[in-house]
């Protein structure tokens, strides 16, 4: 999913993030974007990321935003991922 050569701070950054949670148990991550910011919904979409739900009017300035969730494998279901 992330590697480290020639890539961006944002997405470095990110992939760090990603790398501490799944190493932490967590099963999934969950961000908000605008809906205008091409960019990091761009940038979410090449980590995996999936628009999970439309935010109207989310913010106080009035614009939506989607609910954006990278969802980790369960191991339990999936006995041939092992965690190291």
């Amino acid at each position: 999913m992330c590697r480290n050569d020639g890539l961006k701070d944002g997405y470095r950054t990110c992939c760090r993030s990603i790398k501490v949670k799944m190493e932490s148990g967590c099963e999934e991550v969950t961000l908000e974007a605008e809906v205008t910011n091409k960019g990091a919904l761009a940038l979410y979409g090449r980590l995996g990321f999936i628009r999970a739900k439309w935010l109207f009017r989310h913010y106080l300035s009035g614009v939506d935003a989607f609910c954006l969730k990278l969802l980790f494998p369960r191991s339990d279901l999936h006995p041939f991922i092992h965690k190291d």
